[in-house]
């Protein structure tokens, strides 16, 4: 018999997407007053605390003590003759750190502290004012879509018939591969070739790209590339992977560097970590009326809000840089501007992405705030280069990591910070001093006249001189 359907009384805000994005815009469109709905067709939370940050991040931090105390425990007075490391209890503690975050019915409950209804299913558009999920139909005055995002599977020759891992199964592991092939040097790629090698995995990167994390400063990106490469991984940049197949229990890849000759690699596992693509293709999104540009996505004002549309995006699928921290912000925006939407206000919130630091956790951190050199050049921006090298810090001599470097790019008309970088343990936290004072328009004088605590890695922004 065929399934009934039941029509369900209209929403002010129908939310779609349980991740950063949609918990963000539901809580958000709720403090507006509005009523609202939450459609999520995975665990509530999203990608980030189920399947990425949150569980690469906590692996790593199993890693990276794993690895600090193999390299320097000796010369702090530690007996490390008889060091190891359990994968499975490593998996274990993830697991856990997820639960705490995302178990226990956490989110539902608040969800429901906040009056918020929960439908779970895949979303369709039926039209712009309604969607069926499973058996119902909901209608809404505005939709916030926060659906979130897919791992883009490149185009090369036999991907389908190898079993390839995509970060959700990087993160699943029981026990570590024999050597791994990693397509893709971004953030993403160099963080699982941190943790596996540091557990002692030969790793290869292959990009089309000419350096390691190629959105970043190039001399703190060749910096981070050079502990990579000390840990062991093989990059290959320049490169396209044209073939892979299987070869016994392991894949064979076939790869060219430019216009040199052909070549294979045997490993026994690749993971794809060559970035994301939004995650929409499900919605029936032409039913709405919403029109999706090949080259741009969907277009999308300041508000959130698709033009002329009742349907705003937030997080991955709104194009914007895509980071748990954005996410959460523009579900903010969205939220609310969808509320004042669904209220017949004329007037909506405002997306500020201005200043977005970000960090990637590699060992030691990268982290970044801003404009790259590369980018203000193209812009035409008169700027100025400061620098310190993180090693000299008395933290760093404490703590035996020696390896950093802190750039900051000044403008020089006015001596205000258009953007930095930096490698260096603790680095994320650092950032963060650099991307306030971006965003309070300080002066790189006035910043470096506040007292900074010693022994502390801050004191790197005060020792920054010219070069």
């Amino acid at each position: 018999m065929p399934k009934k359907t039941s029509r369900k009384a209209g929403f002010d805000v129908v939310v779609i997407g349980g991740g950063s994005a949609g918990l963000s815009a539901a809580f958000s469109a709720r403090q507006e007053g509005a009523s609202v709905a939450l459609v999520a067709a995975d665990k509530l939370g999203g990608e980030c605390p189920n399947y990425a940050c949150v569980p690469t991040k906590t692996m790593l931090a199993a890693a990276v003590r794993y690895d600090d105390i193999r390299r320097n425990g000796a010369r702090f007075g530690i007996d490390v003759k008889r060091l190891t490391f359990n994968v499975s209890a490593m998996m274990e503690r993830k697991d856990a750190v997820v639960h705490a975050m995302t178990g226990h019915r956490r989110l539902e409950k608040i969800l429901e502290s906040e009056k918020v209804t929960v439908f779970r299913g895949t979303a369709t558009f039926i039209d712009d004012e309604s969607i069926r999920v499973g058996t119902h139909i909901i209608s809404a005055k505005a939709f916030v879509i926060a659906t979130g995002s897919v791992p883009k599977i490149p185009p090369v020759a036999g991907i389908e018939s190898v079993e390839y891992w995509t970060p959700r199964e990087a993160t699943s592991i029981t026990e570590l591969p024999e050597s791994i092939a990693i397509l893709g040097s971004g953030p993403i790629g160099c963080e699982f070739a941190t943790f596996f090698s540091m557990l002692g995995v030969p790793v290869i990167i292959f990009d089309i790209a000419d350096r390691l994390l190629p959105r970043e400063d190039a001399e703190v990106a060749a910096l981070a590339a050079k502990t990579l490469m000390h840990r062991g991984v093989t990059f290959h940049s320049n490169t396209r992977v044209l073939g892979v197949a299987k070869s016994g229990r392991h894949i064979r890849v076939t790869y060219q560097t430019k216009s040199e000759s052909r070549k294979t690699v045997r490993v026994e596992k690749i993971l794809i970590a060559s970035g994301r693509a939004p995650n929409i293709e499900s919605l029936s999104l032409e039913n709405a009326g919403v029109k999706r540009n090949i080259m741009n996505g969907i277009t999308i004002d300041s508000a959130m809000r698709v033009k002329g549309q009742s349907i705003f995006l937030a997080g991955d699928v709104s194009g914007l840089p895509a980071y748990t921290h954005t996410a959460h912000h523009e579900g903010t925006i969205a939220g609310k501007s969808a509320a004042l939407f669904a209220q017949g206000k004329k007037k909506f919130a405002s997306i500020d992405l201005a200043v977005v630091p970000r960090v990637t956790f590699v060992a030691p951190e990268l982290a970044s705030v801003g404009a790259m050199p590369e980018e203000l050049v193209a812009k035409k921006k008169s700027f100025t280069i400061w620098k310190f090298p993180v090693g000299a810090l008395g933290r760093a001599v404490i703590e035996s990591e020696r390896i950093g470097l802190l750039k900051v790019f000044v403008e020089k008309k006015t001596n205000r910070i258009l953007g930095a970088s930096m490698l260096g343990d603790r680095s994320g936290e650092v950032i963060h001093e650099l991307a306030l004072a971006m965003y309070a328009g300080l002066t790189i004088d006035s910043l470096q006249s506040m007292i900074h605590a010693y022994p502390t890695m801050s004191e790197a922004i005060p020792g920054l001189i010219p070069s």
